[in-house]
C-alpha cells in the first residue's frame, strides 16, 4: 500500500505541477486579465488537491482515510508538484527570460531608495544578487510550495478524513 501511496501522489502531483507551472506562467503577463486569471487557477489547485485527496482516499484506502495520512498525502503531492513546478521556473529564469531576475532586483533596489533604508546599498545589493540566481530563486520556490501544501493540508485534511464505517468487515 506504500508502493501506491507515492505511486499515486506521483502521478497526481505530476498533474499539480502543470497547473503550478500554468499559474506561473500567467503571473508573469504584464495583462490585468490574466492577471486575474491566476486567481481563478488557484483556486482550481486547492479543489484539485481535495478531489487528488479524495481519489487516493476512495481507491486506495478503501474509503477511509485518517487526518494524519490524508495530511501526508497531500503535503508529499505538494512535494511532487513543487518538483514540476521548480523545473519549468529554472528553464524560464535561466534559458527563456534571463533577465528577468535582475529586473526583479532592480525594481526592489529601486524600491528600497524611495523608502530611504538605513542599510548599506552595496551590501545588500550583493546579498539579493546572490539570493536571485535561477537555482536559488527556483530552490525558495519549493520550499515555498511545500509551506503551502502543508498549510492547506492541515485545513484541507479534515475534510477529507473519513473512519471506516463501523458496520463493514
Amino acid at each position: 500500500m506504500q508502493q501506491n501511496f507515492y505511486k499515486h501522489a506521483m502521478t497526481y502531483g505530476l498533474f499539480l505541477g502543470l497547473v503550478f507551472s500554468v499559474n506561473f506562467l500567467l503571473s508573469l503577463s504584464k495583462s490585468l486579465w490574466l492577471g486575474m486569471l491566476t486567481y481563478f487557477v488557484m483556486a482550481a489547485i486547492v479543489y484539485l488537491t481535495y478531489r487528488f485527496t479524495c481519489h487516493y482516499r476512495d481507491t486506495e484506502q478503501d474509503g477511509a482515510i485518517s487526518y494524519g495520512r490524508s495530511l501526508w498525502y497531500i503535503v508529499v503531492l505538494y512535494i511532487f508538484a513543487a518538483i514540476i513546478s521548480s523545473v519549468v521556473k529554472y528553464v524560464y529564469f535561466q534559458f527563456i527570460n534571463p533577465d528577468y531576475l535582475d529586473e526583479v532586483l532592480n525594481n526592489t533596489m529601486a524600491v528600497m531608495e524611495q523608502f530611504q533604508w538605513p542599510l548599506q546599498e552595496d551590501i545588500m545589493y550583493d546579498q539579493m544578487k546572490s539570493m536571485l540566481t535561477p537555482i536559488n530563486f527556483t530552490l525558495q520556490y519549493i520550499w515555498i510550495n511545500m509551506l503551502l501544501g502543508f498549510l492547506v493540508g492541515v485545513v484541507m485534511a479534515a475534510f477529507v478524513k473519513k473512519d471506516k464505517n463501523i458496520f463493514e468487515v
